[in-house]
């Protein structure tokens, strides 16, 4: 839910938001090749360039956060990334958790039906293992839970359970550990201490590996760390504007 940070950042910057290839309104080069991490990070830099900008701050949350890393470290001498922000992510995919084991379960069906009511949708939010956090804070916010499953809800004609097996594969491959320390940007690290899906102890990798780092760890905070910490837009906004 990045939708908060976008509103709070484009005070002072142009943001762009886009769409991975395959989701949204993004399409595919071919039905049948298979995804990578690289193969997202050369989209972004495609897109950069293709909009004519030089100089840009990048943002990633989860995978979006592998796809940052990728682009810092595949970035043509053309173009220059001055600030880098990673959330909630990690390098490589943590194959020891439960929720990797439930993840590989899910993605093995050949079908999955998305939610065909708006209730639906919030029934499946709050039956949510992965983020108790999460769980707990809509409980006590329904006016959020209200936005938060409307949103996913109007996006799931978008969002298609055969790209999201790929780009499952594609995070499963990507393991960018052995690189990190060839990026050189400033680099901010965001994470909830009690993020479950993507442990924080990833990110404290990020921060040994990466040389020029500052890392903000957010108490009592699953993984969705923009709808129960909103306050992190500030936070990101103060290293942005350094």
């Amino acid at each position: 839910m990045i939708r908060n940070i976008n509103i709070h950042i484009k005070s002072f910057y142009l943001v762009i938001v886009y769409d991975n290839r395959g989701i949204g309104e993004s399409t595919i080069a071919s039905p049948n090749d298979p995804f990578t991490i690289e193969l997202l990070a050369q989209d972004t830099i495609g897109l950069i360039k293709h909009l004519g900008i030089k100089r840009f701050n990048l943002f990633g949350e989860a995978m979006g956060g592998r796809v940052a890393l990728s682009v810092a470290l595949n970035l043509p001498s053309d173009l220059k990334l001055e600030k880098l922000v990673v959330c909630t992510s990690s390098a490589r995919v943590d194959t020891s958790t439960a929720i990797f084991y439930q993840m590989e379960q899910i993605y093995k069906l050949p079908s999955f039906e998305f939610s065909k009511t708006l209730q639906d949708q919030k029934d499946q939010i709050l039956k949510s293992e992965g983020d108790k956090e999460l769980v707990k804070y809509l409980l006590e916010h329904p006016d959020k839970l209200d936005k938060i499953a409307e949103i996913i809800f109007n996006t799931n004609p978008g969002r298609s359970f055969e790209i999201f097996k790929r780009q499952w594969e594609a995070n499963k491959k990507c393991d960018l550990v052995s690189r990190l320390k060839e990026i050189k940007v400033p680099t901010l690290i965001v994470h909830g201490e009690n993020d479950v899906i993507v442990p924080i102890q990833d990110s404290e990798l990020l921060d040994r590996e990466i040389p020029n780092t500052q890392f903000y760890r957010i108490p009592n905070v699953g993984h969705s760390i923009f709808v129960t910490a909103p306050e992190t837009a500030n936070v990101i906004s103060e290293f942005l504007n350094k």
